[in-house]
């Protein structure tokens, strides 16, 4: 029991700058509600395949944007997590 309570709360480690990035899930309804978007004005999937594909290109196409973007507090945050204090954590 202690140790599943352990890997619950591991996130707790990490700096206050990124605990929110960690616990949260807007990126996933983000990613969710434009896959619904994108399928929503197409009537007809001709079979799971051209469903399947339209789904890769949105996930890929946000995953293009989401790699250029500068989440605050992540710089600062990695350099604090590569001190010797903060190596249990990785």
């Amino acid at each position: 029991m202690k140790r599943r309570v352990e890997n619950l709360t591991k996130f707790l480690k990490y700096p206050e700058a990124i605990k929110r990035y960690i616990y949260t899930n807007n990126m996933l309804e983000r990613v969710i509600k434009e896959i619904r978007r994108r399928t929503k004005v197409i009537e007809v999937f001709w079979g799971k395949g051209s469903l399947e594909k339209v789904v890769y290109l949105v996930v890929r196409e946000l995953e293009e944007r989401y790699q250029s973007r500068a989440l605050i507090g992540f710089k600062e945050a990695r350099e604090e997590l590569r001190s010797p204090e903060e190596a249990e954590i990785w």
